[in-house]
């Protein structure tokens, strides 16, 4: 499946039609306010029933054979993760009283083999080991019929935030912590990659065949993304959005440089040894790397938006530039669908890129949406954005583009004075 090799410039008429505007701000800081501690999450928990998975989807939890979204909000009391499933938002219980901040990260794939899609969970203020902060990731399997399963770093970091970033593709899964130190590089972040069957693997930028440094606030793993290649092997995208262009070898202190960022590609995670290339930001300011995917293919897609811009790469470099100048400095998130359609997120815009063996099919500008258009997941053949800005009550946003209706849908039993849901998506 091929992207349109030609560089296409959405200008902020186009990508914003509709919009009012841009949400400020840019990439989570390394240091953000603590969620207050409580139960791991509240609402009732997994169905009682065991479904039939043999019926399940790729991305069907529970085994009614529709597609579901995973929707994380970590600043509930101890955070909390849903299930958007047959237009329902319905809450998930972890049993564990040390969960704190789930949600933070979330993603769906097929951990085992009995069909349902299972759910991993990313809670990174979790204290572990007497370790607070160092964060810890549970996978739910499909079905409820076994018990949660708990990975944790094999030497916990306090406050090195495992289970920031979560990305998982069959039984392997990737997990983040952005804020972990390396050789006395504080928040220099690394990257922990459970193979299906095998121990965990930490890699950082002073792993052998991964090249740069370990320096201060890189945040490596601050955002993740897994997919095979054409010829089999697993790729893992590693962002690092605040890396700094400030010479060669490890720099401790933080330097006058600003936040170039950068993306690490790994052609095969579960390899002995690691080739990988990297690949880094063009200014100095623009945070490449805040939100990576996977594409069908040789193919790659990285924001950088403090610049507001959105680029897709292949074997030979980038195949497509979308700018939205003014969305510069606003979050974003990526997402991708099965049949290789791309969604970006910018906050108050958003956008869906088609392959282009889709001729004459356009890509489709989503209007300014009741509580934004960030973060962003596709349900089926419609689209989820979540709303973490909003007070109660607690719902997502369900965007058709066929129609252009969208519809809100609350937690079933949400209450409290707490932000919104759906800070994390998947």
């Amino acid at each position: 499946m091929f992207w349109r090799p030609v560089p296409v410039v959405l200008t902020a008429v186009a990508v914003l039609a509709g919009a009012a505007g841009c949400a400020s701000g840019g990439p989570e800081p390394a240091a953000t306010p603590k969620p207050s501690k409580g139960a791991a999450t509240s609402g009732p928990s997994q169905r009682a029933a065991a479904p039939d998975c043999t019926k399940a989807g790729p991305r069907d939890f529970d085994g009614d054979g529709r597609d579901d979204v995973a929707v994380g909000n970590r600043m509930l009391s101890g955070g909390q993760v849903s299930l958007l499933t047959a237009g329902r938002l319905v809450p998930l219980t972890i049993q564990d009283e040390a969960a704190d901040a789930v949600g933070s990260s979330v993603a769906l794939t097929r951990v085992d083999a009995d069909g349902c899609a299972d759910l991993v969970v990313g809670a990174p203020y979790t204290k572990v080991d007497g370790k607070g902060g160092a964060g810890a990731v549970y996978v739910l399997y499909g079905g409820g019929t076994r018990p949660h399963r708990k990975l944790v770093a094999p030497e916990p970091q306090e406050n090195a935030r495992f289970g920031s970033s979560v990305a998982a593709y069959g039984g392997t899964i990737a997990v983040g912590a952005p804020l972990e130190e390396e050789r006395g590089a504080r928040a220099a972040g690394a990257v922990y990659v459970f193979p299906e069957g095998a121990d965990a693997r930490r890699i950082s930028q002073e792993t052998e065949g991964v090249p740069g440094n370990s320096e201060m606030g890189d945040r490596f793993g601050h955002s993740l993304a897994l997919g095979p290649l054409p010829d089999g092997r697993l790729r893992l995208l590693v962002g690092a959005p605040d890396e700094r262009k400030d010479g060669t070898g490890q720099q401790l202190g933080r330097g006058g440089a600003g936040h170039a960022g950068s993306v690490t590609l790994i052609d095969e995670v579960r390899a002995e040894r690691y080739q990988a290339l990297k690949f880094d930001g063009a200014s100095e300011e623009c945070a490449y790397g805040a939100a990576v995917a996977h594409l069908p293919g040789d193919r790659w897609a990285v924001t950088a938006p403090r610049c507001g811009t959105l680029q897709v790469n292949g074997t030979s470099g980038p195949v497509r530039t979308v700018s939205c100048q003014a969305c510069a400095g606003s979050l974003s998130a990526l997402a991708v669908s099965p049949d290789g359609r791309l969604a970006v997120a910018w906050g108050d815009s958003a956008v869906v890129l088609v392959p282009d063996d889709e001729e004459g099919v356009r890509d489709q500008v989503v209007p300014t949406l009741p509580g934004g258009n960030w973060p962003v997941a596709f349900y089926g053949s419609k689209l989820v954005f979540g709303r973490p800005r909003d007070t109660p009550p607690l719902t997502v946003t369900v965007h058709d583009p066929a129609t252009g209706t969208a519809e809100e849908v609350a937690i079933e039993g949400g209450t409290g004075d707490v932000e919104g849901v759906g800070e994390a998506l998947g």
